[in-house]
């Protein structure tokens, strides 16, 4: 019970992370990124502090097969630190051609054109990769599986609650500071409505999940029987949980995002599907109620009564005309062709696109491409970027394995968790830039973890390494 009882308080301190994450405008600033990296530099070493003098240990099971995908992490992290270091000129001249004619004259320059963003990006980077590996390790048994999940989902509900208020109350504020952009919508303490809706349809995600594991198997036969599951409904904490979910469908509808509307919807569909059809000798009629409350309570009647038509009326007036954002993606595809390899730092969007901006778009201009793929292949280069989708897909099939062969309903609400997260990153990630918003790319990260947690079975009886 010590060794199990010894990092509760750097399981503590992670759900403090994961909540406070997208209070500070999304940790989407250099201060908040710093404050992510601090916090999980610390846990991190309490954790290892901990485990160097046995007071926590690892199953065999878990580091198999947690290894690969956190080495596979620290790869990247090796190439992004990689690209800030100066190197002989005529190394960078032969690996990047581009870069060298960019830089000025000098014996050693590095491959990135902005080393200060790019070491900034090093330490996001660091702080994503120490929360995929502390999720496993921390989540080590139903009760934390539950706490992590419960934590997403009341941060989730209270940036709804708080977008809805500001919006429908007229105050207008964001993270004690009044808004300057996105006024008239849903924001909560971001500061782009398509952020908060990126982030509430993680959270929705493991709300779903977490309402998944909660589902039961007995069948009411009698009238009477109906009415006390009923009130036990009422009165048990599924029903709290429901009320959460409708909140942050309103909060996600009030943000009037298109993209983020839209991949929810498409992310619940298919997530919703790959866990019916895992679940069919169990409990499939539980979940085919609560997946059509979602879809037709919540979408259809909530989501109507608070302007889901207007959303609708925005993805109808979307034309080529009218959005400059994928004109910035096509150009944005010139980094990409310039540096293929090396990419161009990472986090050096900003630095390089003037290049590439031929034309003054709408007399506006761009921080990031509004394409997390173009963007992550431009500042990384080709082969970095593939790595981290095989590891996307790769988390992708486990949270379908665990649909497919695996009874237990917490390891069937955690992979609806991934599946729905991984959809809807998929999506949403063609029109904006959620995984650069450093609170939504932990959350993301955090989820996508879920995917390499202990099985059920393999938490009951497990060998230990020292």
């Amino acid at each position: 019970m010590a060794h199990a009882q010894a990092d509760r308080h750097v399981y503590f301190g992670l759900l403090v992370l994961l909540f406070w994450a997208p209070l500070p405008f999304g940790s989407n600033r250099p201060w908040g990124g710093a404050l992510l990296f601090l916090g999980t530099a610390l846990l991190l070493t309490c954790w290892l502090l901990l485990f160097a003098f046995e007071r926590v240990r690892i199953s065999r099971s878990l580091w198999q097969q947690l290894r690969w995908p956190v080495l596979l992490l620290l790869g990247v992290q090796c190439w992004v630190l990689l690209q800030t270091i100066p190197l002989p000129r005529g190394w960078v001249e032969s690996w990047s051609p581009r870069a060298a004619t960019l830089h000025l004259p000098g014996e050693r320059i590095p491959l990135t054109l902005d080393s200060a963003l790019t070491r900034f990006h090093l330490l996001l980077g660091l702080s994503y990769t120490a929360v995929f590996a502390l999720v496993p390790l921390l989540a080590n048994s139903r009760s934390r599986i539950n706490g992590l999940l419960w934590t997403l989902t009341l941060s989730g509900a209270f940036q709804a609650i708080y977008g809805a208020l500001m919006t429908l109350s007229g105050l207008e504020y964001g993270f004690f500071v009044e808004k300057y952009s996105g006024e008239g919508v849903a924001t909560g303490t971001f500061i782009n409505r398509n952020h908060l809706a990126g982030y509430l349809v993680m959270t929705l995600s493991a709300g779903i999940g977490l309402l998944i594991t909660r589902l039961g198997t007995t069948k009411a036969d009698t009238a009477r029987e109906r009415i006390r599951g009923l009130l036990q409904l009422l009165l048990s904490t599924k029903f709290l949980l429901r009320l959460l979910l409708a909140t942050m469908v309103v909060g996600l509808v009030l943000t009037r995002s298109r993209m983020g509307n839209l991949a929810f919807f498409v992310s619940l569909t298919v997530a919703g599907a790959a866990v019916l059809l895992g679940s069919r000798r169990t409990v499939s009629r539980n979940l085919a109620l609560l997946f059509a409350s979602l879809l037709l309570v919540d979408m259809l009647i909530v989501g109507q009564w608070f302007g889901a038509d207007q959303v609708a009326q925005r993805l109808m007036e979307t034309t080529a005309s009218s959005e400059s954002r994928d004109e910035v993606s096509v150009l944005s595809l010139g980094i990409i062709r310039d540096f293929p390899w090396t990419g161009s730092g990472a986090g050096t969007f900003y630095t390089v696109f003037p290049h590439y901006s031929e034309v003054v778009l709408q007399g506006d201009y761009y921080v990031h491409a509004h394409n997390d793929y173009v963007e992550l292949a431009g500042d990384l280069g080709l082969p970095v970027f593939a790595f981290l989708a095989v590891l996307v897909f790769w988390c992708f099939a486990r949270g379908i394995t665990l649909q497919y062969q695996c009874d237990s309903r917490y390891d069937r609400g955690l992979g609806f968790c991934i599946i729905m997260t991984v959809v809807w990153a998929l999506l949403h990630s063609t029109a904006d830039f959620n995984l650069y918003v450093s609170a939504n790319s932990l959350t993301n990260t955090a989820i996508l973890a879920f995917a390499w947690l202990e099985r059920t079975e393999n938490r009951r009886n497990s060998q230990h390494l020292a």
